[in-house]
């Protein structure tokens, strides 16, 4: 939706020129007027104003003066100078001021529209979304590093791509990996961060130690490499940099191992680099074996697991993933951990109240965990308190006790023993679930329509006053377009229509009781003028407010005899 405000001094081309843009019905465009340029200054700074069709020579302000006030508001608003002289220094001021077209108000119809519907173009060309995204390319190159690591992070932590999407989200986060070969994990722990070292200066070691693992790597291998855990460990994938698509199974075995040896042994040149050149303590544990990219979280996580325990726990370690057969046993628990390390994500959901992702998420994790048969009580166990604590918490913020517990018995949310077994826990926590995005749509709903009340009621008592978009999303303290939206919604019908509708019930109201002069109704109903008033009502009704005025008025006597 653009704006267009017409200026002129003379009420009858104002008039005119809102009949011709009424009669073309311009679904983008809401038409304003103004009687001069000062009443056009007090419009701009209550509302945005996109295009304004001006004359030049008003009195007081010009319309060449009103331009330069217009841009100090709104920068990329477009002016027409619409004028009845042909004076060439006009003209020329005008082009210089940047003013979007030049008219003579003899030129017709026909020029007026074209004029406008040639300032529209404009403003949508400028706002075109291949600006902003060449705007977004920009800023996502700036974005980079951190973009490789939120995906390759969420790999290594057992996140999934659909078949096809992980090449091209390694192509448009500029990863040099192949995604299609395999791959091995090293991670770098600083084991000895001082107390009063700062992130900043954390940051920065963190850098010297990638350049560091960078400058003796790179001669043989591919690397990428991000920190996690606060700042507190490296990790680096891997792969060899000499072109394997024509080596045989036996060949690239051989180049994969002779790799793995070549990690090894640089390792502890990193190890004696950070100690002697930022006196850091740095611990490493590297794969055993190339992995492919679905496999890569299982190598993650026993990497970290040899960081976190036993030797692991010392200092200056350089530590090699066991060779050990993965027996069903470990698959099947790196895959109940899985499901764990999904429960994160519940918890967001059901904040957004994003109700269709949390059942599809909960229900997959859920079923995940029931399909298997041997799986873990204690991982069960771990799975139903860590719902306990995203749905307690959730409760307990929001205060909805009473209402959820009156569809829920939510004293046996926090004891296991209550559910004679997995599938009772699976529906309660289903339904417990259900009841909260349930209260929360209700409470939305709710929401909504004392919005729409406090701006029904903000309009019939401010009849006469300010009733712009702007103004009313400021007293009900929402963004004026999404204010808009929501009328809409809720009540199927425009706040604009809402808002003529009420001064059309208010105006009769008044000509119904015959105190007050047709030129004070005007004003007490908030327009400006009374041509416009005029228009309003006879495009409302086909009579004039006196015609009105004079039916009621003999409806009344016919009634008396």
């Amino acid at each position: 939706m653009y704006r267009l405000l017409i200026v002129d001094n003379e009420p009858f081309i104002v008039e005119s020129v809102l009949d011709l843009f009424e009669r073309k019905a311009i679904p983008e465009l809401e038409l304003l007027s103004a009687y001069s340029s000062a009443e056009a200054l007090g419009c701009m700074q209550t509302v945005k104003i996109d295009i304004v069709l001006s004359d030049i020579r008003m009195p007081g302000m010009s319309g060449l003066e009103l331009h330069r006030e217009i841009i100090k508001y709104w920068p990329r608003c477009k002016v027409i100078f619409l004028t009845g002289y042909n004076d060439f220094d006009f003209i020329h001021e005008a082009m210089r001021n940047g003013g979007v077209d030049y008219l003579l108000k003899t030129e017709g119809e026909e020029a007026i529209v074209a004029s406008v519907q040639k300032a529209l173009t404009a403003l949508s060309e400028a706002v075109e979304a291949e600006a902003y995204i060449a705007k977004s390319k920009q800023q996502m190159q700036a974005m980079t590093p951190l973009l490789q690591k939120e995906l390759l992070m969420e790999l290594v932590q057992g996140g999934a791509l659909a078949n096809g999407m992980l090449s091209r989200s390694f192509e448009e986060a500029d990863i040099e990996l192949d995604p299609t070969k395999p791959v091995v994990a090293m991670i770098g722990r600083i084991d000895d961060w001082k107390e009063d070292t700062r992130p900043f200066d954390k940051s920065l070691y963190l850098f010297a130690i990638q350049n560091i693992a960078k400058e003796y790597l790179a001669a043989k291998v591919l690397l990428i490499s991000f920190d996690f855990e606060r700042k507190t460990k490296l990790l680096w994938l891997i792969q060899p940099n000499e072109h394997t698509g024509d080596l045989s199974v036996a060949e690239l075995a051989e180049l994969e191992q002779r790799c793995l040896v070549f990690l090894k042994g640089t390792a502890e040149m990193m190890q004696d680099s950070c100690s002697v050149l930022l006196k850091l303590n740095l611990s490493i544990a590297i794969g055993a074996s190339f992995k492919a990219w679905d496999r890569i979280a299982e190598q993650f996580e026993h990497l970290q697991q040899l960081l976190n325990r036993g030797l692991g726990l010392s200092q200056q370690q350089l530590l090699i993933e066991p060779t050990l057969t993965i027996t069903s046993a470990d698959q099947l628990e790196h895959d109940q951990r899985k499901q764990l390390k999904r429960l994160n994500l519940l918890q967001t959901l059901l904040e957004n109240g994003q109700k269709e992702q949390f059942m599809a998420e909960y229900v997959g994790i859920m079923t995940a965990l029931t399909e298997c048969a041997a799986a873990k009580n204690a991982i069960k166990t771990e799975v139903y308190f860590t719902l306990v604590s995203i749905f307690l918490s959730y409760i307990n913020r929001w205060e909805v006790q009473s209402e959820v517990g009156g569809r829920v018995n939510l004293g046996k949310m926090t004891a296991l023993d209550c559910h004679d077994n997995w599938k009772e826990v699976v529906d309660y926590f289903y339904k417990l679930a259900e009841a909260l995005f349930e209260h929360k749509q209700a409470g939305k709903g709710n929401q909504e329509h004392d919005v729409i009340r406090m701006v029904q009621r903000y309009v019939q008592q401010n009849i006469a006053g300010d009733l712009t978009l702007n103004r009313i999303g400021d007293v009900v303290g929402h963004n004026p377009s999404y204010l808009s939206r929501l009328y809409k919604q809720v009540t199927n019908e425009g706040l604009s229509d809402y808002i003529m509708t009420a001064r059309l019930a208010k105006t009769k109201e008044l000509l119904e009781e015959n105190r007050l002069k047709i030129h004070e109704i005007s004003t007490s109903v908030g327009f400006l003028s009374e041509q416009s008033f005029f228009r309003f009502f006879r495009k409302a009704l086909q009579m004039t407010p006196q015609e009105y005025r004079e039916s009621v008025v003999t409806s009344r006597n016919a009634s008396a005899k």
